[in-house]
């Protein structure tokens, strides 16, 4: 019988399990605070892991402190509290597609959720590890722009809200301070008629990087828009709600909407980047068609 060559020295993979100094998996909230809160900037946060494991895949040897938040039930909650729908940082993309309130209230979010990744990524990765990676092409993010929602981030002292919109400082980038967690999406609800639309634009049809993305959540008083939500991703260092093109919807009827001037106006709105999933010059002409998709879609659904 042949024996297996033993493994070159050069070619083992470090087990980082055996260099970290602290693993820490608290059980609430508050004790997850206080480790923040000592070890700051040295801890690395994991959440669904599934971002946090490729970013980090050559260095996990490096990482001394964890803190593992998957014991903490009360960050995995859906519900309505004060006309809002309150959503904890620990829910997955699959508790997004399956919440039948998120289906209903949230509709363009829950169609996000079931473009990422593959059905092991969605049952992993979390809304809150989403965010706080901070991607331009984070699926979630142009929904959650478009809804207005904002995000909970505390500390051991308190906590502060923040509107997604001004979260995102650049790629991968955010203001979060180095003893805060984010534990809550709070998004208001309405009485209000609102229909959404989502289009991803990516270079296949599975386990895809999006190209870019585009949210529209239009909210109605008969026929009348009276609030517009547009956000893309991909498209900026940020993801960017485009409150230009709101502005011209508000007031106005569907029926009123020049939609290929629309989408033109998207398309000088954004500041798109050459890279591996498209050009600049791509990215903007695709940005006119999914704006003129995204209204149609929307006309079919007001008027059905």
């Amino acid at each position: 019988m042949m024996r297996k060559s033993p493994m070159k020295q050069e070619n083992r993979q470090t087990i980082s399990g055996a260099d970290f100094k602290e693993y820490f998996q608290p059980e609430n909230l508050q004790k997850a605070l206080e480790i923040k809160a000592e070890y700051k900037e040295e801890l690395k946060v994991a959440a669904g892991s599934t971002d946090l494991l490729v970013a980090n895949y050559e260095k996990l040897h490096e990482i001394e402190y964890w803190l593992d938040l998957v014991k903490l039930d009360e960050l995995k909650e859906i519900k309505v509290k004060d006309n809002k729908l309150h959503i904890g940082a620990m829910v997955t993309h699959l508790d997004l597609m399956d919440s039948d309130l998120i289906k209903d209230k949230l509709p363009v979010l829950a169609a996000a959720a079931e473009d990422v990744g593959s059905p092991q990524i969605r049952s992993r990765g979390t809304i809150g590890g989403n965010i706080c990676t901070s991607s331009p092409a984070g699926d979630l993010l142009a929904p959650l722009l478009s809804y207005e929602a904002s995000f909970k981030l505390q500390t051991e002292a308190g906590e502060r809200i923040v509107k997604a919109e001004d979260f995102f400082t650049g790629p991968k980038r955010n203001l979060m301070e180095a003893d805060e967690l984010l534990t809550e999406i709070i998004i208001p609800m309405t009485e209000n008629k609102r229909e959404g639309s989502w289009i991803k634009v990516g270079r296949r049809k599975a386990l895809v990087i999006s190209t870019l993305t585009l949210a529209v959540v239009l909210e109605f008083e008969g026929e009348k828009i009276i609030k517009a939500g547009v956000a893309m991703g991909s498209v900026a260092p940020t993801p960017v709600r485009l409150k230009g093109i709101e502005a011209v919807m508000i007031d106005q009827t569907l029926k009123d909407l020049d939609y290929k001037a629309l989408g033109k106006e998207v398309k000088s709105s954004i500041n798109p980047i050459d890279d591996l999933r498209g050009t600049k010059e791509y990215r903007e002409d695709v940005a006119v068609d999914v704006m003129v998709r995204a209204l149609n879609e929307l006309e079919r659904k007001v008027s059905s």
